[in-house]
């Protein structure tokens, strides 16, 4: 062969070759040729490859628990306002139910002052009723006073005769031991003078009783002023001179004043 010839063999090689497309098998093995292999790579370069995994799996960490934490929050956002909603319900149950007590409560005050008020009118009117039942019959012409009937006898009389007329009638002279009743036999008198049932003690002058033998020693006030002095001796009577009281001669006739049960 001649040069000529295998040059233009050649060219009609390399021009085949390089319009070839390369097979399956010589692009795999162009592959592995072109990539690098781990072995051939630098510390540094693993090193960076191997944070930013590490990066990113702390980036994931983190994100989970972002979403986890947001969850929780959720969550108890949620029963913090059913725990409110319940406690508010109670405490509006409760206040029902004070409001509830506190109208019972009134409704059982306002009962009990009616009743108590009806008990209390009831008892009045029994009080009053018993009073007035219990209020003496006096006779015609006698004054009633605090269980007592009282009369005046108009015809002048000494104190004995007095006395025996007072008897004559189931009554006494009057025994006046209180205010009350001095009070009121003074309303029911004029200012003349009034036979009254106290007497000096027979045996002893300083002392005083009544027609029913009690003793009694009556207030000065009862008194007119200077009196009693038994300014004559024997002035052993009393009776009643201008609504005070006088000591006088049991002898003298004056008017007189009776008083029964």
């Amino acid at each position: 062969m001649d040069r000529g010839k295998w040059q233009s063999d050649s060219d009609i090689y390399e021009n085949i070759t390089c319009t070839e497309e390369p097979t399956g098998t010589a692009l795999k093995m162009r592959k592995i040729q072109q990539e690098p292999k781990e072995e051939n790579l630098s510390p540094k370069f693993l090193k960076a490859t191997e944070t930013l995994r590490t990066q990113r799996r702390l980036l994931m960490i983190l994100a989970t628990l972002l979403v986890l934490a947001f969850i929780f929050l959720i969550i108890l956002t949620s029963l913090m306002f059913i725990y409110y909603s319940m406690v508010s319900s109670q405490l509006k149950q409760q206040d029902e139910e004070k409001d509830n007590l506190l109208t019972q409560i009134t409704t059982i005050n306002q009962t009990i002052d009616s009743r108590i008020s009806e008990s209390m009118r009831s008892t009045k009117q029994d009080i009053l009723q018993t009073i007035q039942n219990e209020k003496p019959k006096c006779d015609s012409n006698w004054k009633a006073f605090d269980g007592s009937c009282y009369y005046i006898v108009t015809t002048k009389k000494n104190r004995d005769d007095a006395q025996a007329t007072c008897k004559s009638m189931n009554s006494d002279l009057a025994i006046i031991n209180s205010d009350r009743k001095k009070n009121f036999l003074e309303s029911i008198t004029d200012s003349s003078y009034f036979w009254i049932g106290l007497k000096r003690d027979k045996n002893n002058k300083d002392e005083w009783r009544w027609v029913d033998g009690t003793y009694y020693y009556p207030p000065k006030r009862f008194w007119m002023e200077g009196e009693p002095n038994n300014a004559v001796g024997s002035e052993d009577c009393v009776h009643m001179c201008e609504k005070k009281w006088n000591d006088i001669f049991c002898t003298h006739e004056y008017k007189a004043i009776c008083e029964k049960k």
